[in-house]
């Protein structure tokens, strides 16, 4: 997860520093770890589920994505042009008017850290996360509210449901910096818009703690050199 998080938060001081609204050209570049198939109501879709990435074709850098959006789409071979938003989404679902924004926020500070394990855990993350966008429950069981996930993948409907317990009680410190992506004039060959995407970076840890971690880290360098004397 070391790596992920260095590569999250290199991916995503690169949109940060283009500006608060900086504009980019995306493309598909596979699937981040494996991916499932899930049906889902309200609106309606029967499609892969899971995290994938999306290549920045100007610097040609990877960076891991998630679906906030399951009325567009995205082709592969396909560039699409995106561009970062602080009020998500113009086009799509208002996630400030809703409480979105912060449904998806405890989701990424809950459970992103194990959301990518394997493809049923990252399906089941995508899941929670179209919950949080377009119902205000904390379930994905038919009933619960009026988004609901219908198929019989059992795992997806388990790892989203628990994902979404874990958001609905979290009260510690936000984990993860979230940056969400926006389509703008693209077409898609059968009309439809491209999906609108979140993805993330860890916190930067303040100073207090990066020079705790430097003593701590001079306290290990200490004892072995000792036990090497």
């Amino acid at each position: 997860m070391k790596i992920a998080r260095l590569a999250a938060a290199t991916a995503i001081a690169a949109l940060m520093t283009a500006g608060a609204a900086s504009a980019m050209t995306l493309k598909f570049d596979g699937w981040a770890n494996g991916y499932q198939n899930v049906n889902v109501q309200t609106p309606v879709l029967n499609n892969p589920a899971g995290a994938f990435k999306m290549k920045d074709t100007a610097t040609q850098s990877s960076f891991v994505v998630f679906c906030l959006d399951i009325i567009g789409k995205i082709y592969s071979g396909k560039t699409y042009n995106y561009k970062t938003t602080s009020t998500p989404f113009a086009n799509s679902v208002d996630l400030i008017a809703n409480g979105g924004v912060g449904r998806v926020q405890a989701l990424f500070d809950s459970g992103y850290d194990t959301a990518l394990t394997s493809s049923v855990s990252s399906a089941g993350f995508q899941v929670a996360l179209w919950n949080a966008v377009y119902d205000t429950d904390w379930s994905v069981n038919n009933g619960a509210g009026t988004f609901y996930q219908t198929s019989s993948n059992n795992g997806v409907r388990a790892a989203a449901n628990a994902f979404l317990a874990a958001a609905q009680t979290y009260a510690d410190p936000q984990k993860w910096n979230l940056t969400y992506l926006e389509g703008y004039n693209n077409t898609n060959p059968d009309g439809s818009r491209a999906q609108n995407l979140v993805t993330m970076a860890p916190v930067p840890l303040p100073a207090a703690g990066l020079m705790l971690l430097g003593a701590l880290g001079g306290l290990v360098g200490l004892r072995r050199r000792r036990k090497a004397a």
